[in-house]
């Protein structure tokens, strides 16, 4: 999307774009609250908000927006377009702003948020959305997280979607810092992990306690490989609460003391590869929050490959409060969470919606 954004302010903003951003939901949706597709004057979408009928509908709207300058509000619930929702299969109702770009001012939040996710810290960002019918997009401000000015009216959340009398509303986003992922050992299963982890967006590192074992690693793009002791890997790593830490070294001993050090460090996640023996003996030497020996959810996994990709389900599963039960035996809206749920008088409609937070992840 960052990248979307950018090819179109290097073009000079010489054709229209209009960004459209879900800023209410209920029930079971393609995407969650704050996810936001930009769509260009011939049609092209970067990160489709819907599937079929109202995807097309969403582009035509956002056309309209480019065409008449003005930023509007489109729901499609009980009242209208609630048909384009339930030929796609959804069966849930949502409601997004549609904002046309046209100035720099407009885009000038690319900056901050480039920068805020660069480094790797849990952020804000705050949008102001305009009252309809106004010929200027929303106001963006990003901003480091500050627990005593982020407080959602009801319950524990982290997303609030509040509506002024004076027809303007608010939205405001979470973004969590990225999960880094820590592997020790530098054999084929770390890499495989690796790899795969890349692909969801985790960064990290390869660490062996010699140097000599990580000669030939072949990492994807932004991965580490560092030699560290596990005396020196906090230190050295930057280790903390939003690490997660795997370690498959071979070397019972040594796996024990990454283990360790990970999780003085905080890291929420502490996994190790091996049989049920393997996994006793080292719950035998050190237990901690979030140990989970052996890693990985029950997939029947064998090879390198499905091992790695049933750590990572695990990890995902840790780092978003969840189980890693299948979605076939459970009730309720998919991507539904506990979060604020509110009133609007002017712009989205009132009451019964959940709102759902994002993070960079």
């Amino acid at each position: 999307m960052l990248d979307a954004l950018r090819a179109f302010e290097a073009e000079g903003l010489e054709e229209a774009a209009a960004l459209v951003t879900i800023v209410r939901t209920k029930g079971s949706t393609f995407r969650r609250v704050g996810a936001a597709m930009l769509v260009r004057a011939d049609g092209s979408a970067v990160n489709p908000l819907a599937g079929g009928c109202p995807h097309r509908d969403l582009v035509e709207r956002a056309r309209e927006v480019m065409a008449t300058g003005q930023f509007c509000y489109v729901a499609y619930n009980e009242d209208h377009g609630l048909d384009l929702l339930l030929e796609s299969g959804c069966g849930g109702m949502l409601e997004v702003a549609i904002e046309p770009l046209s100035t720099w001012a407009d885009i000038a939040f690319l900056g901050p948020l480039e920068d805020a996710l660069a480094e790797a810290r849990p952020f804000l960002m705050t949008t102001l959305f305009p009252p309809e019918g106004v010929g200027h997009a929303a106001e963006r401000v990003v901003a480091e997280r500050d627990e005593s000015s982020f407080r959602p009216r009801a319950g524990h959340g982290l997303a609030d979607f509040q509506c002024g009398a004076d027809g303007r509303a608010l939205l405001v986003e979470l973004f969590g810092a990225p999960v880094a992922l820590v592997i020790a050992g530098a054999g084929d299963e770390a890499v495989r992990l690796a790899v795969l982890a890349s692909t969801v967006g985790m960064g990290g590192i390869i660490t062996e306690s010699s140097a000599e074992l990580l000669m030939g690693v072949a990492l994807p793009q932004g991965w580490l490989a560092m030699q560290a002791r596990p005396d020196q890997l906090a230190l050295l790593s930057g280790m903390g609460a939003d690490t997660a830490m795997v370690t498959m070294t071979h070397n019972l001993e040594r796996d024990i003391d990454y283990l360790r050090a990970a999780g003085r460090a905080g890291a929420f996640y502490l996994g190790a590869l091996g049989s049920r023996n393997r996994a006793a003996l080292i719950r035998a030497a050190f237990d901690a929050p979030g140990l989970r020996v052996p890693a990985g959810l029950d997939i029947g996994s064998n090879t390198p490959s499905e091992i790695a990709l049933a750590v990572l389900a695990e990890i995902l599963a840790c780092r978003h409060g969840r189980m890693g039960a299948p979605l076939s035996v459970m009730d309720g809206a998919l991507h539904q969470s506990p979060f604020f749920a509110g009133a609007c008088e002017h712009g989205p409609s009132p009451d019964g919606t959940v709102l759902n937070a994002r993070n960079s992840e």
